[in-house]
């Protein structure tokens, strides 16, 4: 069945796989390009989308079934925690740990767009 809670948690673990890749091959052009600071930044900035992605998907899917209305409040929760963990990271990256601006974008950017296809080609 493909609108079960199993066939959302395969579909979730492939995309934030791919997510995790992407951004792991972008760390590593980064590293040998401009080093390890700039594969850091890379690195976090497509982690953070891959996160936020993965605890999205906790909160959503829960442990079972539930009505209607609750789900869409569990869709409505799960993207504010999303949300939240992405700029949290984002702003311990740039204020805190004084990491690059455009490695992180980058990162963050590249980790989105696979996001996006993922959601497509992942079946």
């Amino acid at each position: 069945m493909r609108n079960s809670i199993a066939y959302g948690w395969a579909v979730v673990s492939r995309t934030v796989g791919l997510q995790c890749l992407a951004s792991l091959g972008l760390a590593t052009v980064y590293w040998f390009v401009q080093g390890g600071q700039a594969a850091l930044a890379a690195g976090l900035g497509g982690m953070s989308i891959a996160l936020g992605n993965a605890l999205f998907a906790v909160r959503l899917f829960g442990a079972r079934p539930v009505p209607p209305h609750q789900a869409l409040r569990a869709l409505y929760a799960a993207e504010i925690v999303k949300i939240l963990v992405v700029v949290a990271l984002l702003v311990l990256a740039l204020t805190v740990w004084k990491l690059a601006f455009g490695p992180i974008i980058a990162g963050l950017v590249l980790a989105q767009i696979v996001f996006w296809i993922a959601l497509v080609v992942v079946r």
